[in-house]
């Protein structure tokens, strides 16, 4: 569901303008599939180096693979003067690309603050489209607007099935700028980064699966080798775990250590 948050004022225009009559579309019918392959083609990009180099991989990957996604799908969009990616770290909403995004002030109060058009998208689940007048609702987020001249505002959460990942944050300074006719592809660029951030949890939880088996089967493999030499000295398997493991319990020290101590004295 998408919040819209016109002043009265302004619906006779936008039904003068058929924004609003029943049946008519707020945008032309546009071919999405260039700007799709773009987005789809950049993340594959950034996927494959990840999977050549998962150990020395950067930490801000999900960052690049979402500006990535982003900024390959969002053409030269009329009327968008800018846009920004928000990304959720431990539940605590941070700007991505501050370097070059326009209007990452603009989103720090209203992290600040905790309200705004994109701590209600993301604390709700759902785009969220304002004008300057409909965002002096927050007085510190129209404050910042005016200073910065954003008269417009949509955010559409980034996700994974139930899960808020961020948000990609449109801005226009038009007066007559109307970001509703960017939506759909808005919608595209969002579900093309969230689906990038997707297949990076799963890439590193695959990862992450893999180091842990290889360890338990390392581990196993010692503790295999500790029991082996304890029995040549007159214990049988039993008698021999139990001593690694009272070993480990007595000194505080993993089981794999202990197991690996008693090999290196053989």
């Amino acid at each position: 569901m998408v919040e819209t948050l016109t002043p009265p004022e302004e619906l006779p225009r936008r039904v003068a303008l058929g924004v609003d009559s029943p049946g008519v579309s707020a945008c032309p019918r546009a071919r999405p599939s260039a700007p799709v392959d773009r987005g789809l083609n950049a993340v594959a990009g950034v996927l494959d180096r990840l999977a050549q180099e998962p150990a020395t991989a950067a930490p801000d990957v999900a960052d690049e693979l979402a500006v990535a996604a982003v900024e390959q799908a969002l053409p030269g969009l009329p009327g968008v003067a800018g846009h920004g990616v928000t990304l959720l770290r431990d539940g605590v909403p941070r700007s991505v690309r501050r370097d070059v995004a326009r209007f990452t002030a603009l989103e720090d109060v209203q992290y600040a603050g905790g309200v705004g058009p994109v701590p209600l998208a993301l604390r709700e689940h759902r785009a969220v489209l304002v004008d300057a007048t409909a965002g002096r609702t927050w007085p510190p987020y129209a404050t910042c607007a005016a200073e910065l001249g954003v008269r417009s505002c949509l955010v559409v959460p980034l996700s994974a099935g139930d899960e808020v990942l961020g948000s990609l944050n449109l801005y226009a300074t038009d007066p007559a700028g109307d970001l509703d006719v960017v939506r759909p592809v808005a919608r595209l660029a969002a579900d093309l980064a969230s689906t990038a951030l997707a297949a990076l949890a799963r890439q590193a939880a695959m990862t992450k699966l893999t180091e842990e088996l290889r360890t338990a089967l390392e581990s196993r493999a010692v503790i295999e080798q500790a029991k082996g030499l304890l029995m040549a000295r007159g214990r049988d398997d039993g008698e021999a775990f139990a001593l690694l493991r009272r070993l480990s319990q007595n000194h505080n020290i993993k089981l794999r250590e202990v197991a690996a101590l008693v090999v290196d004295l053989g």
